[in-house]
């Protein structure tokens, strides 16, 4: 299962990104790794059955300061294109099987004059 990781860390320069860097590549399972967010302080790890909690401990332990913001599976291209076209495809028309009659439909008659004394034996 390939999973999208995002990770909060304290990088305040280019030494502390490098690092940070290096402590998520060497995890086991990491495909791509990446810094994005606005102050550049979120990295964002993609790989196959990462443990998190343990690559968030280890990057707290290396530069002080780490959170988990969140998990996330992350579906490749291929599969992305496999929903797309699911998505697109007509609903079924089921069709009026002649086979079998049609369902019987009642007829009520109601009295215009309820008061007389009619009863059906």
């Amino acid at each position: 299962m390939k999973q999208k990781i995002v990770i909060k860390v304290q990088m305040t320069c280019k030494k502390c990104r490098k690092k940070a860097m290096k402590i998520a590549v060497k995890a086991d399972g990491v495909i791509k790794v990446e810094i994005k967010g606005e102050g550049k302080d979120e990295l964002v790890v993609i790989g196959n059955e990462v443990d998190s909690v343990n690559l968030t401990r280890s990057l707290r332990k290396g530069l002080g300061f780490a959170s988990l913001l969140s998990v996330q599976e992350e579906k490749d291209e291929k599969e992305k294109e496999k929903e797309s076209k699911e998505i697109k495809q007509n609903p079924i028309e089921w069709a009026y099987c002649s086979q079998f009659p049609p369902p019987p439909y009642h007829q009520f008659v109601v009295d215009a004059n309820p008061s007389s004394n009619c009863f059906i034996l």
